[in-house]
């Protein structure tokens, strides 16, 4: 599995002095689209567990407790945290997890995974900013871009 994403770029992208856990969003979406996360994450084969660290992904958000996270890992070493919630399908990783390509093409995938899933194109955000992504997947153009 490799991605669009070079490691080195997707770093210098995030400047010298990053926010350690970016945001990442799924544009447009909505408490509905929950459903299919929790379903493409079942069928995906990576590990998942609720925020205790042990338990399973429930089969839909209800069966979680109200704002209880979850861990996604897409690759060994690299954790996607979720934020379930009525808003949208919102979500963080750790930029220090991301020491070589390897990871980076997890996490790319999990990215691509959920845009194709969702049919919307997904961005990651500097920690806490509400300004322009730093990277984009472009559902459409099944593309990643980098700002």
């Amino acid at each position: 599995m490799t991605s669009d994403l070079d490691w080195t770029h997707f770093h210098r992208a995030f400047g010298d002095d990053p926010g350690v856990l970016p945001d990442g969003e799924v544009l447009g979406s909505a408490e509905h689209d929950w459903d299919a996360v929790f379903a493409m994450l079942h069928r995906s084969g990576w590990r998942v567990t609720t925020s205790d660290g042990h338990s399973p992904l429930p089969p839909n958000r209800h069966g979680l407790a109200e704002f209880e996270s979850f861990a996604v890992w897409p690759v060994d070493g690299a954790r996607v945290n979720f934020f379930p919630g009525p808003d949208a399908v919102i979500f963080d990783f750790d930029l220090r997890e991301l020491v070589n390509q390897a990871r980076v093409d997890g996490i790319a995938h999990l990215i691509r995974k959920l845009g194709t899933t969702l049919h919307r194109d997904v961005v990651i955000r500097d920690e806490g900013s509400s300004g322009a992504p730093v990277i984009r997947y472009t559902t459409a153009a099944d593309q990643f871009s980098l700002s």
